[in-house]
């Protein structure tokens, strides 16, 4: 509510920043601030004639005795003091001379002081840029002062404005000032300037929006100032295609209330009214900035999304203002802005539109986690029986989160490592990377390990014909994409990037690339020979002993329950405090040894062989692991730089291997000799038992649809060097572990399994046993809670909290793949209508039309901008370092 005050101004005035309204009902309205209240019993003529005689130089008792023989004097007080508790009057202050103030200003670059600005005002604020441009060096800055615009004296704005606007907050205009301007007038203007400055102030918003349309048409980026005694906006900066305009900004930030919204254009803007506000300095300090980062090297609008507010009190400008930033997109109820994204993008376009693509993401925070105390009877030796993969990222697990126990690896040479191209999820590329896990050098590991990136999964599958559909790892608006373009492929611009053959690494215009590696999020395809050369040689260097060793068997504890001491082939006895089983889908200790039952996924996943080989190429790297559907079960495609690695896999009850590769062979002209790989699904009963701990396929393994097995072995060490006992006494932890670890291999068993329950692009004897005959029990729930609020992801989930327990248990996993097969659901309402998201559309379309084709950003990266990769990991606002994506 209004602050209401007693106190009658002797002289009063009219507060520049006050209206009063007549309502459709011939109610006066005043509307102060973000108030309005009405005035009952006070007549509009009443209040006409009051305001003309209140000038700021009259005093009461002289408005009164000019309508003694009209009024009776005490219902001119009581009008008056009505309209002071409004603060619709004031007492007249007197002005002071604009300070001296003394703020630092930004440095401009040589190359933007010649640059063309026009600066658009009338009042304090256009004097103050234009003494603060001047001094900060800028040489061809020119004013403009603004009397009078032409839609604002049409027949229709005047006549609405003669019957509703009984006060409109303005002041006078000096008189070397432009006559009345159009838009077509303003285009033609604008293009003679690199960057153009709006700080009109006290003027029907009519005049502004005339300014938005013209910056709209012209291409050229303005930006937006206003200001009232108490605070101001700056921004944002109006660029084509890419950012909100004005009037987006109106409807998202200006407290306008909704009563008035018919009769907006009507209204006046803001007033500074005072020549020494503090204000002021920061104002012109934004404005500077705004105008170096457009016309600067970098060519990056700091307000493409964003509106800057600034507050009396505060001190991040001086001890004057407090800066606040606001988050600000297209709105779909904007009738001004367009995405007109049909003619060539600029440089400046295209990093704007980079910068807005990378504020239609969503952040998840971390959670703090606690240090463990030192506890009696810790574990001081760890023995990892097998390498691989599981081996030595375990190893150095061990090496980086738990320093203060000695690791030792044991490897036999003789066995082989299987050269299968794997394919991956982001959490591997956050365990290698990020600080909190094993911190590798990640340009290093390009070098070396030649990686390609992985934007997703695309799925030949679901429906008949040439239907396909994008698993993108970044997440988006999943239920827009399917209503309003039908299909998944838009949801976000990881996917539109995977439809394209891109990567997220941007072409300015200039040659110099954009990255935007830390906005969507990506994974690996990896070729595995050089991964575990590559971990190898990282595990020797960081100090684990590596022996190279046939164990052939173990030695059981008298109780049965642990493992006393491994055998090796020579006769040696080796003996650890906790073993970590690494041996493969063998188990030798956890199953073999302590007899761990195994969990079989048979009646869900009833694939068990894998024929995979390489195939050329016609030199497209692509940006996702494809997953075709195939007569007997379905086809992986993982991309390389040289070639392709193609991987049937299939059910042995349905065909044999030669027939597995005859449509193997018919699927891929030029096939390389293949290998066959021969696997079952499910896991062990046991994570941790006794002195063991099982990773990656000595405790579990689900075939390879959705790239799981790394996924898994980074999730269990995840789950257990953050959990790792302080004590060998310590059985909790243990029991939780093993709860925690089986039911997320059972969630994924039930996640893979609708992949085959709802897949009907083919009706082959395997497929129409797969529909028929796949259990998915342990989803019914959501299924049922699919069909009835699809998709999940838009409303809080019921199967987790904040998180869900790992990736694949995400409600949105499940909605990609539900929606991306049409399970028939029940839809709720989209979040965003049809006109914000086809502007938000246009704005990813847009970036993703400037990607580099992933050989090309590859390239780029590894030769010559190591600098991006390792911005990559160290800015703060990187996915790496959440969660769940952006």
């Amino acid at each position: 509510m209004a602050d209401f005050i007693n106190t009658i101004p002797q002289v009063p005035r009219l507060n520049p920043n006050a209206h009063l309204i007549l309502s459709e009902t011939g109610e006066v309205c005043s509307w102060v601030g973000s108030e309005v209240f009405g005035l009952e019993g006070i007549g509009p003529g009443t209040i006409r004639e009051l305001l003309v005689l209140i000038d700021g130089g009259r005093s009461l008792q002289a408005i009164y005795a000019e309508l003694a023989d009209s009024y009776d004097r005490n219902y001119l007080h009581e009008i008056i003091l009505a309209l002071t508790k409004l603060h619709v009057l004031e007492e007249v202050v007197t002005e002071t001379a604009p300070s001296n103030y003394d703020s630092e200003l930004p440095i401009v670059p040589e190359q933007v002081h010649q640059k063309a600005i026009a600066i658009l005002g009338n009042h304090q604020l256009l004097d103050t840029l234009n003494k603060t441009f001047a001094t900060a060096g800028f040489q061809n800055h020119r004013t403009f002062s603004f009397k009078d615009f032409a839609s604002c004296q049409t027949p229709e704005f005047l006549a609405l404005q003669q019957e509703r606007i009984l006060l409109n907050g303005s002041f006078k205009v000096s008189e070397n000032s432009l006559d009345a301007v159009s838009v077509s007038g303003l285009c033609e203007l604008f293009q003679e300037f690199d960057f153009v400055i709006c700080a009109l102030e006290g003027v029907p918003y009519q005049a502004l929006f005339d300014i938005n349309k013209s910056a709209l048409a012209s291409g050229t980026p303005c930006l937006f100032v206003t200001a009232s005694p108490e605070t101001a906006l700056i921004g944002p900066t109006v660029i084509r295609g890419a950012t909100a305009c004005f009037g987006c900004r109106v409807l998202t930030l200006e407290a306008i209330p909704s009563v008035l919204n018919h009769i907006l254009p009507q209204l006046s803007t803001p007033i500074l009214a005072q020549a020494d506000s503090p204000l002021l300095p920061s104002i012109a300090q934004a404005c500077i900035e705004e105008a170096i980062a457009i016309l600067g090297l970098n060519l990056t609008a700091t307000r493409a999304t964003s509106v800057v507010k600034i507050n009396r009190q505060g001190d991040a400008y001086g001890g004057r203002c407090l800066r606040t930033v606001k988050r600000l997109l297209p709105s779909g109820e904007c009738q001004q802005c367009t995405s007109q994204l049909d003619e060539p993008l600029g440089m400046l376009q295209r990093s704007a539109i980079a910068a807005a693509a990378e504020e239609i993401g969503r952040i998840w925070p971390i959670s703090p986690n606690a240090a463990m105390r030192a506890a009696a009877d810790p574990y001081q030796t760890v023995g990892i029986l097998g390498g691989g993969t599981a081996g030595y990222l375990t190893a150095l697990a061990f090496r980086a989160l738990r320093p203060d126990i000695k690791v030792t690896l044991l490897e036999s040479s003789a066995i082989p490592v299987i050269g299968v191209g794997e394919a991956t999820t982001p959490e591997l590329v956050k365990f290698l990377h990020s600080p909190r896990f094993l911190g590798l050098d990640i340009v290093d590991f390009y070098q070396r390990v030649l990686p390609t990136w992985k934007l997703g999964i695309k799925f030949q599958w679901g429906l008949p014909g040439d239907y396909e559909f994008t698993f993108p790892f970044q997440r988006g608006r999943l239920l827009e994409s399917l209503l309003y373009d039908s299909t998944l492929n838009n949801q976000s611009l990881g996917a539109m990037l995977m439809s394209g053959d891109r990567a997220p690494i941007f072409d300015r215009g200039d040659g110099t690339p954009l990255s935007l590696l830390h906005q969507i999020r990506w994974a690996y395809h990896l070729d595995n020979r050089r991964f575990v050369r590559y971990l190898k040689e990282e595990a020797i260097a960081a100090g684990i002993q590596h022996i190279d060793v046939q164990i052939s068997d173990a030695q059981m504890s008298a109780d049965g329950e642990t493992i006393s001491h491994l055998i090796t082939e020579d006769g040696r006895k080796l003996t650890y405090d906790l073993y970590i089983d690494c041996s493969g889908f063998r188990s030798l200790l956890l199953e073999q040894k302590l007899g761990s039952k195994f969990v079989s996924y048979q009646d869900t996943l009833s694939t068990d062989q894998a024929i995979a080989a390489t195939v050329p190429h016609n030199g497209t790297i692509k940006p996702y692991t494809l997953a075709e559907t195939m007569n007997n079960g379905w086809c992986w495609n993982i991309p390389f730089e040289d070639a392709d690695h193609r991987g049937y896999v299939f059910s042995s009850a349905f065909c044999s291997v030669d027939q597995a590769l005859e449509e193997m062979r018919a699927k891929n002209p030029g096939m390389g000799d293949p290998w066959l790989v021969k696997f079952r699904s499910g896991r062990h009963e046991h994570f941790w038992k006794g002195n063991v701990v099982a990773i990656g396929n000595s405790y579990g393994f689900v075939e390879p649809l959705e790239s799981t097995a790394i996924h898994m072995i980074v999730l269990e060490l995840e789950l257990l060097l953050t959990n790792f006992p302080a004590s060998k006494q310590d059985e909790g932890v243990k029991s939780v572990l093993n709860r925690k670890i089986s039911d997320r291999w059972d969630a994924l068993r039930w996640f893979l399994g609708i992949h085959y329950k709802f897949n009907r692009r083919l009706s082959t004897p395997f497929w129409q046993a797969a529909n028929r005959d796949t259990d998915i029990s342990g989803a019914a729930e959501r299924l049922a809670l699919f069909s009835e609020r699809a998709p999940l992801s838009y409303r809080n989930s019921l199967f987790y909290t904040l998180h869900p327990p790992e990736f694949f248990s995400d409600d949105h996993s499940y909605d990609t793949l539900l929606a991306g097969q049409q399970v028939s659901a029940r839809f709720v309402e989209p979040v965003e209508d049809l006109a914000t998201w086809q502007r938000q559309l246009a704005i990813l379309k847009g970036l993703a039309s400037t990607a580099m084709p992933q050989h090309q950003a590859l390239s780029c990266l590894r030769e010559k901008r190591q600098d991006l990769l390792y911005d990559f990991v160290k800015r703060r606002d990187s996915w790496l370092h959440t969660w769940l994506p952006a």
